[in-house]
C-alpha cells in the first residue's frame, strides 16, 4: 500500500489533500494504483455527498440551512478539543 493509501484510510488527510499528493507522485506510481487512488477518493467523496443529502432530507432543510447546520457542528466539536488541550 502506498504513502497516500496509508494516510487517506487512516484518516490523516483529507479528499483534497490526498488529490494533491497523488498529482506530486504520480510519476513514481503505476497507472493502474493511480486508477485505484482514484477511484478510492470518488468514492469518499460520492459517500459525504450521499450522507449530506440524506442529513439534509432527514433534517428538512435545504442546502444553504445544512451548510449552517455543519459549521455550527464542527464549532462545537473545535470547543470541545480546546477544552481537551487545556
Amino acid at each position: 500500500m502506498c504513502v497516500i493509501c496509508k494516510k487517506f484510510k487512516k484518516g490523516s488527510i483529507s479528499v483534497e489533500d490526498a488529490r494533491e499528493e497523488l498529482e506530486e507522485q504520480m510519476e513514481y506510481l503505476s497507472e493502474e494504483h493511480i486508477e485505484e487512488i482514484e477511484e478510492m477518493l470518488f468514492e469518499a467523496e460520492d459517500t459525504y455527498v450521499y450522507m449530506m443529502e440524506r442529513h439534509r432530507d432527514q433534517l428538512g432543510l435545504d442546502d444553504e440551512e445544512v451548510d449552517y447546520v455543519i459549521e455550527e457542528d464542527l464549532h462545537e466539536e473545535d470547543e470541545d478539543w480546546s477544552d481537551e488541550d487545556e
